[in-house]
């Protein structure tokens, strides 16, 4: 199996699925999220820091024009925007590349799909479509890690249920 693949029935169910990921997932764990504006990236990205304690009062926004938040979580989170970055050599200026490879706290990149050299290689990729009234979701590792342990667990409201995908979620091209 490449991936496995869900239909998200609303933005609850978009919520749950990050508070999922953000149940199972610890320092140096990375998520390449893709997929076009309005898909509920930074809406996963919400989800998954409800799961890690964000304390109340601290919102979690976009980072298009900040390039980099950071969240003050159980296991801090890493969120950053690639949308207005342009080569790799901005990411190292910045220090985004040492920050996704540092193995602390867990790393999240928006259009990841701009710079697929930057993502770690054992990222989780997380594509999300607008699909008729819902949103598609296809997750995969690029190693061909085993995603049992995502399958296996309680699928929150909404979501699902999940099938066997052979689609790379990082080939696909982002668009603006």
């Amino acid at each position: 199996m490449r991936g496995v693949t869900a239909v998200l029935h609303g933005p609850e169910s978009t919520l749950g699925l990050g508070r999922l990921l953000g149940s199972s997932l610890g320092d140096g764990d990375v998520l390449a999220l893709v997929g076009p504006l309005g898909a509920g990236k930074t809406t996963l990205v919400q989800g998954l820091a409800e799961a890690l304690d964000l304390p109340s009062g601290v919102p979690v926004q976009s980072p298009t024009f900040t390039v980099c938040n950071e969240y003050p979580t159980r296991v801090p989170i890493l969120h950053v925007d690639l949308y207005r970055l342009g080569s790799l050599s901005e990411a190292e200026d910045i220090g985004l590349v040492d920050r996704l490879f540092d193995g602390e706290g867990i790393g999240v990149v928006e259009w990841a799909g701009r710079l697929p050299a930057l993502i770690p290689p054992t990222a989780l990729w997380i594509r999300l479509e607008h699909q008729a009234g819902s949103r598609r979701v296809t997750i995969a590792e690029r190693d061909g890690g085993d995603l049992s342990w995502l399958i296996d667990q309680r699928t929150p409201t909404g979501v699902g249920p999940w099938e066997e995908s052979s689609e790379m979620p990082w080939a696909v091209p982002s668009s603006h």
